[in-house]
């Protein structure tokens, strides 16, 4: 970005040596010869503008894909918090939030796998037939999380 502010700073100080050598100019040829010199040096520090406009605007553009990334990051950690990893069964995992007063086969569970990408899905609860099991289902990871019952109605 340095390099074309100093190339365009350089055209026009060729610039003002022109328009100054013309001025002593009095013969029709040399007249177009140098404004036609003036006009390609003109050429040439705009091309060099738009240039140096045009890469600002693609990091500006790119700081502000990353703020919005580093938002997004800190409103998730802030959400996260209100969420604790427990076991609601044995060796079934879930995220519930702090503040469940329900019993576990009520609150809300969410995927563990799902959590740690910084995804909230909510795990959907199901019977299955054979041996009275339930399961715990997501709707982005296989297999269903399949147990008997869960820690609290255990007594």
């Amino acid at each position: 970005m340095y390099a074309e502010i100093s190339s365009a700073i350089q055209s026009l100080k060729a610039l003002n040596d022109i328009v100054s050598a013309t001025k002593t100019l009095t013969d029709y040829n040399g007249l177009v010869a140098a404004v036609s010199d003036v006009n390609s040096k003109l050429m040439a520090a705009t091309a060099v503008a738009l240039s140096s406009q045009e890469k600002q605007s693609v990091m500006a553009s790119r700081i502000a894909e990353l703020e919005q990334e580093i938002s997004s990051l800190k409103n998730w950690n802030a959400e996260k918090e209100n969420y604790s990893l427990t076991e609601v069964a044995h060796g079934v995992f879930a995220y519930i939030p702090k503040v469940n007063q329900a019993p576990l086969m009520s609150a809300h569970k969410y995927c563990v796998n799902c959590f740690n990408k910084g995804l909230k899905v909510l795990l959907q609860q199901q019977n299955v037939e054979v041996g009275r099991q339930l399961s715990l289902n997501c709707v982005n990871c296989k297999p269903p999380l399949v147990f008997r019952y869960y820690i609290e109605e255990k007594t």
